[in-house]
């Protein structure tokens, strides 16, 4: 064990070190790097193609934009599409190892289905930009509705809008779970003890004034909460796991309760990888921005969109690999759905990152949520009035609180959609617009390898999707994959 840790400890450290390299020593030609589409074109669409629309957007209007031909003034877009990427679906991943095997060397194999999984994740970002760079198209349904057509634009739309609502749903159930622990962690009894008293105390008196707010601008610079948040918790998780603090008679683990202690074997069920791939949908989750920092990026070609996505999604990649790991090194096929959940509650380090997590989640949740409030009413196709955004802010809260009080599977809700929606968004829907955006250009020499790729990719989304999902279900609640 002491030479297994001693190993890994070095190769985080060195991928790390190297991720650190790469973001300041940019590379500062304008040649695409290594890992791009093959048929790749920096030029804007012209007047003259099929797919050429006139492009409203305006950089200027973000705070986003960025400007200079120097490669290393992508570092700060980086961090901006960093952020956008590494979010609270990253602590379900212990778990989806956990769901197929209790093997300490089952983390060979789930190392290389992160890696790959946020590989082909910042490649169909970056061919979300490749579609918008071919057609016009600013936003991600524009891009459907410019390649595929604006009768089924609103399919997208509507996958957007309900990975909003799976993901406020998330969001309070993690509130509750932590808040429970918390509650432990500083001794308070009665009222506020119970998960769903305080759950509903949260609800009612901080989420729901968020979200009557008339503006979020205030809560967008909160995001950095979730970032250091993330960090500390990848760094405590690390720390308790070279400590050994939880291997059988160290205090910690006296601490924990007899069903949550570490458990490990040689068990192996490969049907129930699929649960982790799903996860991991969610994890790197993060397409539907794509255009938008397409077209804020100046000067703009593929090769320097290509750079800022392919590092941003590996170092999410390190990130959410290592805790992953980690996680199911200290608690083996016992590793909670919410990770921190498995730490003991007095775990002070362990007390700390659930505080900083829980922070973050609170001032996302009015974030998310009005992403799905706006997304709702597109769907609707009207402007709504005050009023209705208030009913609607309302019902969403209460809607979201009934279901993290009845239902406390995170592992299976993050999976499930993951594996629908998630598939969706990230594989089926922008190689499906890269196919489309070809064809209408009605030019042979376009349909090149990344063509041909864009047909595997909505084969490999589908597969996912179906397959994931049933599997999510049939894992969580029969007993026929056991």
């Amino acid at each position: 064990m002491a030479a297994m840790r001693r190993t890994l400890g070095t190769v985080v450290a060195i991928i790390a070190v190297a991720q650190i390299v790469e973001c300041i020593h940019l590379p500062t030609t304008s040649t695409a790097p290594v890992l791009t589409h093959p048929s790749l074109k920096t030029s804007a669409p012209s007047a003259g193609t099929p797919l050429a629309r006139k492009v409203s957007v305006d950089p200027k209007s973000s705070t986003l934009r960025l400007k200079g031909g120097s490669e290393g003034a992508l570092v700060g877009y980086m961090f901006s599409l960093f952020k956008a990427i590494v979010g609270s679906g990253i602590l379900s991943l212990s778990s989806g190892i956990a769901a197929f095997s209790n093997d300490r060397k089952m983390i060979i194999p789930a190392i290389g289905i992160s890696v790959f999984f946020g590989y082909i994740s910042a490649y169909c970002y970056s061919l979300i930009g490749l579609v918008c760079d071919m057609s016009g198209a600013t936003t991600y349904q524009d891009g459907w509705a410019r390649t595929i057509g604006e009768g089924t634009a609103w399919i997208p739309g509507l996958a957007c809008t309900l990975q909003t609502a799976v993901a406020c749903t998330c969001y309070s159930i993690i509130i509750g779970d932590l808040g429970r622990d918390l509650t432990k962690a500083f001794g308070v009894k009665g009222f506020f003890a119970n998960r769903e008293n305080l759950l509903c105390t949260v609800s009612a008196l901080l989420l729901l004034p968020l979200c009557l707010l008339r503006s979020f601008a205030a809560l967008a610079y909160t995001s950095m909460l979730g970032v250091g948040g993330v960090l500390y918790v990848a760094f405590f998780m690390t720390l308790r796991w070279w400590q050994g603090a939880y291997t059988k008679g160290a205090p910690l683990f006296a601490q924990l309760p007899s069903n949550a202690l570490p458990s490990f074997g040689k068990t192996f069920q490969a049907p129930k990888l699929l649960i982790l791939m799903a996860m991991l949908n969610t994890a790197y989750h993060a397409h539907y921005d794509a255009p938008r920092f397409f077209w804020q990026l100046e000067p703009r070609s593929m090769a320097r969109f290509n750079i800022l996505v392919y590092t941003s999604f590996m170092a999410s990649a390190v990130v959410c690999t290592l805790i992953m790991v980690v996680g199911f090194l200290t608690f083996g096929g016992s590793a909670n759905a919410l990770i921190l959940n498995s730490y003991a509650s007095k775990d002070t380090l362990a007390v700390l990152g659930r505080l900083g997590c829980g922070a973050s989640i609170l001032f996302s949740y009015p974030l998310v949520f009005n992403g799905f409030r706006t997304g709702a009413f597109a769907l609707l196709g009207h402007e709504p009035s005050q009023m209705s955004k208030d009913l609607f802010a309302v019902g969403t809260v209460l809607f979201t609180t009934a279901i993290a009080m009845v239902m406390n599977e995170l592992g299976f809700i993050v999976a499930f959609a993951g594996a629908l929606l998630g598939s969706s968004i990230i594989y089926i829907f922008p190689a499906m617009m890269h196919i489309a955006a070809v064809k209408k250009k009605g030019d042979d020499s376009e349909k090149g390898l990344a063509y041909y790729a864009s047909y595997g990719i909505t084969g490999l989304g589908t597969i996912l999707a179906v397959i994931g999902a049933l599997v999510s279900y049939l894992k969580t609640y029969t007993k026929v994959l056991d």
